[in-house]
This record gives structure tokens, sequence and C-alpha cells, in this order.
């Protein structure tokens, strides 16, 4: 199934073609746009759990039993490509009119994967692709708390018109970074690739 990357800049789509460039956004960056909920998002990363009627939480020392109002985890150490699901001139509007087509993701993911160093502080060996998904708050996390890779993945219901998927690039256990974004290229992408520009 293809996946469309939109650019505003014709060069960063014509970079990505040829060169394989794929600038990489941190969490912080996401949550810190204000754009109305069109690329930022304040809770970008963030998992919330909080139904209506509390969470029972049962003490191991004693047996006491409390109730909380909700739950937060946020992934950290990890950087996104954000992609759509989708092509269309709402996206296009949203996102830049220069719309690349990638017909094979996956190849995306191997070139990734084979990046793997031991002198890099990013887990190329950890790259991971999914489609978002859009949950209510009051909707059981179940394992998905354990996961930073899959937190990324969930954002809530009124993000859905946005119908992304995601490259996931964390960083390795024991590093960091104050990085905004991170550059990687991956090399010439025109056999996968097909540029549509859109009104």
């Amino acid at each position: 199934m293809s996946l469309f990357k939109y650019f505003a800049n014709e060069n960063y789509a014509l970079a990505f073609i040829r060169k394989g460039e794929m600038r990489f956004g941190s969490l912080a960056y996401y949550r810190q746009i204000e754009d109305g909920g069109v690329r930022g998002d304040p809770r970008d990363g963030m998992l919330h759990y909080a139904p209506a009627d509390g969470i029972e939480i049962t003490m191991v020392a004693d047996g006491r039993k409390l109730t909380g109002i909700s739950f937060t985890t946020a992934a950290e150490s990890v950087f996104v490509y954000c992609a759509s699901n989708e092509i269309s001139a709402e996206r296009a509007r949203d996102f830049g009119q220069f719309c690349v087509e990638i017909s094979d993701p996956d190849a995306i993911i191997r070139r990734l994967k084979h990046r793997a160093s031991a002198s890099s502080r990013l887990d190329y060996g950890r790259v991971d692709m999914g489609a978002t998904e859009y949950r209510p708050l009051d909707q059981i996390p179940a394992a998905d708390w354990a996961f930073p890779e899959r937190v990324v993945l969930i954002k809530p219901p009124e993000y859905a018109g946005q119908n992304e998927s995601r490259i996931v690039l964390p960083l390795k256990p024991d590093a960091t970074s104050m990085n905004n974004h991170v550059l990687v290229s991956i090399g010439n992408l025109e056999e996968i690739t097909r540029l549509h520009v859109l009104d």
C-alpha cells in the first residue's frame, strides 16, 4: 500500500526522491507547534487514559484501594517521519502541494535498518512503521503503555482526519539529543516514488 509525503517546497520533494533525504522530527518539536492541530499536537507521543468512572488501583504493600482520575505516559527520545495514507487536495492544502507517492514504504524501512551502526546515537535496528490509531481517552491502553514506539502511533480521535502513518526512529537507550530534527539520507528513491503536484 502506498504512502504519500507532502512538501510545501518542491526542492525538498525532489531531494527526497533523488537522495532519499528524510527530515525526522522530535516529539518535543511537534508538541510545540501552534497551528491549530494541523501539524502540531501538544499531546503528541502521549497516551492518556481517563475513563469516566476513574481507575481503581490496589496498593501492593497493604491492599488499600485508591481511585485515580487519569494516567499519562509520554514517549521520549524518539524521532518520527510523518506521511499520509491518502492523496487528497485537503492534505495538500494542509501540508503542501508537492506530494510524493511512495509505492514501497517497506523498502525505506529496509534502507534505514541497513544504517545500523555502533557509533550512531540513532537506533536504526529498532526503526518501525505503522498507521496511526485514533482512539478515545477512555479506551484501555493495555500493553501499549510499555512500548514508546507504540505510543507514538496513537493519537486522540480529533486528529483522525490526518489519516497518518509514521516511521519511528528511536535513540539508543543511553543516548540523548537536544535536536528538534535529524536529517537522514538513504539514497535515490526514484524507483519507488512518483511526484504529484496538487492544486
